[in-house]
């Protein structure tokens, strides 16, 4: 055989035909994993309440067309039994928000009500402990209800939380349009027995 033979040819050609691929996998794989991780990245760090704006004791904050007051914030010692656990406190957080921008149910969209400690721990609200009734709704369900612009509507949520916890939590809002930024309450729980 020699080197003009077509079969030596194409086996050569085959083979700096196979190494330019490969070499073109080397840098194509990483370049989609970064564009296919670059917006899931991007939608998973701006989905989330990063940024908190402190609202004094007794303040109040403008978020997503409204003005926030946390109304108050009250906790008290639970028994145990089959839906609680041991050492839980209730915590019930009431908010008065004055409304300004109509258009609730946009700006409002994925309303989440937390309770967060100075450790960085979350507690979302819970069904388990029994509310009394009262026109104070969840968040969810205050802006699905409508209200109008200049309308006060009250919001309430429980919560159930380790007991060594309960003094150092502060109630927060996050409104889907305005992450990262997020409302945090400096006002401390009150002891009611």
């Amino acid at each position: 055989m020699n080197a003009r033979d077509p079969a030596v040819a194409r086996d050569a050609a085959e083979c700096r035909w196979r190494r330019r691929s490969l070499w073109l996998l080397v840098i194509l794989v990483p370049l989609a994993m970064a564009v296919v991780m670059h917006d899931s990245a991007r939608t998973w760090w701006s989905g989330r309440a990063r940024i908190a704006r402190e609202v004094p004791a007794g303040g109040q904050a403008d978020l997503g067309g409204a003005s926030w007051r946390l109304r108050a914030l009250r906790m008290a010692p639970l028994p145990a039994g089959k839906r609680i656990p041991e050492n839980a406190m209730g915590v019930v957080a009431e908010f008065a928000v004055q409304v300004r921008d109509a258009d609730v149910r946009k700006n409002w969209a994925g309303c989440e009500i937390a309770l967060e400690d100075g450790q960085g721990r979350r507690w979302m609200p819970t069904r388990v402990l029994p509310l009394p009734r009262s026109e104070a709704r969840e968040c969810v369900l205050a802006a699905g209800s409508g209200p109008k612009a200049g309308d006060t509507v009250r919001i309430r949520h429980a919560f159930l939380v380790p007991r060594d916890a309960a003094a150092a939590l502060r109630a927060t809002v996050a409104l889907g349009p305005q992450r990262p930024r997020y409302l945090r309450f400096a006002q401390p729980p009150t002891l009611v027995q």
